[in-house]
């Protein structure tokens, strides 16, 4: 009884098979491109998307010994704040706008940011949906409807066009009290319900694989398939938390740190809020900061360097001291986002001397990355969320030094997740739940294997010193114009 969950990331496709009780089976990855079009745009193909999906799916197939036949339902996890314009039968007409691109500034403030931030717990930020949408609107381009990413690839599979509640309230559209549409910011983003998706529930069935569908996922037509949800949201189910106390680090190319609350909760710690509040699928709220590049910038700094890989970076920063010798690296590679939400920042390295090496960038850079965890791990405890534990899921999670000194920087017990891909696990959850193998989305997160590998804080004095130092940056950067 196999079920396949797809996660659709920024860096590629991953397809997952799963068994009733949420083993994995087989797994397999395709990539694709990002272009960077200009300053501030990133953009993706999504019918680079839709090549994916055949190669993807039959790879895990075959790793999983299954055949395409047998697969009883499928659902997608993937990219949030994502925007595809379509026509009238689901076909995207402009490239997608994914959550790197920037292009939307001015639109983001169409609407008063602080009631935006009172009725959807959102920033007012280009990253969102609705923003998107007006830029694309002021360019003359012409669409039926707009998707998250996510969304898209539900409608060209089944034909129906349905978001959850989750992924909706991502978009800067979304009331929080009601998990409806908001007229409001509707009108002030001239924007119609019937441009948007219909709100379903995460674990719904929104259709079956047409004969369009079965030919772009190699599945056969009727298959059905859940309505899915982002990943921020299946990382969290993937790890098998399903309760307040423990900090979810989703490591990708962006680095997503969030938590579970019961009650709804916004951050209004300091005049600028720097977490985000979502519906999360089993109820309650997410409370989270929607993420920076981290394992991008990782990548970044592997070509930049000339290494041969990640592997070679964190050997050359576990020979550095903490503190890389007064290297202060502020990983806004895509616009800074800790210590404060800053779209036209961008990245530095500070305090550069003659005397520093390709170890000390390398050190400067997993310290900066992860200072911007630890600015928003100290928010969320600021805010009353209890921090018990960290769980790491993700690419990233993989760097053991990595962890290390993030268990160090946060002085909290850090735990490896039993599935670092956690997301296509998440998503194939979802599928599972949707064709009835569970009841709920809690009962089946709680069959998934508990964190693994612990990591245990040791002395951070010299890594404070460092904080410090990168805070003082950060606010010379956020008075910058």
């Amino acid at each position: 009884m196999p079920f396949l969950g797809l996660d659709l990331g920024t860096q590629s496709l991953k397809a997952m098979v799963c068994d009733e009780r949420l083993r994995v089976l087989g797994a397999h990855a395709v990539g694709y491109d990002t272009r960077y079009p200009e300053r501030d745009r990133v953009e993706q193909d999504p019918r680079d998307w839709e090549r994916a999906l055949g190669p993807a799916i039959a790879g895990a197939l075959a790793n999983a010994g299954v055949t395409a036949d047998s697969i009883v339902a499928i659902a997608f996890a993937g990219q949030l704040d994502g925007c595809v314009a379509v026509d009238a039968r689901g076909v995207a007409v402009h490239p997608a706008l994914i959550w790197q691109d920037r292009r939307a500034s001015a639109e983001a403030m169409r609407f008063d940011p602080r009631e935006l931030f009172t009725l959807t717990g959102q920033v007012a930020d280009a990253s969102h949906l609705a923003p998107k949408i007006a830029w694309l609107r002021a360019q003359g381009v012409r669409a039926a409807r707009f998707h998250q990413p996510i969304s898209y690839l539900v409608e060209r599979l089944t034909g129906e066009a349905v978001i959850d509640p989750a992924l909706a309230s991502t978009t800067m559209l979304l009331e929080l009290a009601t998990a409806r549409w908001s007229q409001p910011l509707l009108e002030a983003f001239a924007i119609t319900t019937a441009e948007l998706p219909m709100l379903r529930e995460t674990c719904d069935v929104a259709g079956s694989l047409t004969a369009e569908g079965a030919r772009l996922t190699g599945l056969r037509t009727g298959t059905p398939v859940a309505v899915g949800t982002g990943d921020d949201f299946a990382n969290v189910l993937g790890a098998g938390v399903t309760s307040a106390g423990t900090i979810v680090c989703a490591i990708g190319t962006a680095e997503v740190v969030g938590t579970l609350s019961s009650a709804i909760v916004f951050d209004r710690v300091v005049n600028e809020p720097l977490v985000e509040t979502h519906l999360f699928p089993t109820g309650g709220y997410f409370i989270e900061h929607p993420g920076w590049l981290a394992g991008g910038a990782v990548r970044w700094a592997v070509q930049l360097l000339g290494l041969s890989g990640e592997a070679e970076l964190d050997a050359l920063a576990e020979g550095i001291p903490a503190g890389a010798d007064g290297l202060t690296f502020l990983p806004a590679l895509a616009g800074a986002m800790t210590p404060v939400w800053r779209p036209h920042a961008r990245g530095t390295l500070h305090g550069l001397t003659a005397a520093h090496t390709r170890a000390h960038v390398a050190r400067a850079v997993l310290e900066g990355l992860t200072f911007s965890t630890l600015d928003v791990v100290e928010r969320l405890i600021a805010l009353g969320l209890p921090a018990h534990e960290v769980v790491l899921v993700g690419g990233g999670a993989h760097s053991r030094i990595w962890a290390q000194l993030r268990a160090d920087t946060l002085g909290i017990v850090h735990r490896l997740a039993a599935n670092l891909d956690a997301s296509p696990l998440g998503a194939a959850m979802i599928a599972a739940v949707a064709a009835g193998a569970f009841p709920d989305l809690a009962t089946a997160a709680t069959t998934v294997a508990g964190p693994g590998e612990t990591f245990t804080p040791r002395a951070r004095e010299a890594l404070s010193a460092a904080y410090a130092r990168y805070q003082a940056l950060g606010r010379v950067l956020a008075a910058t114009p």
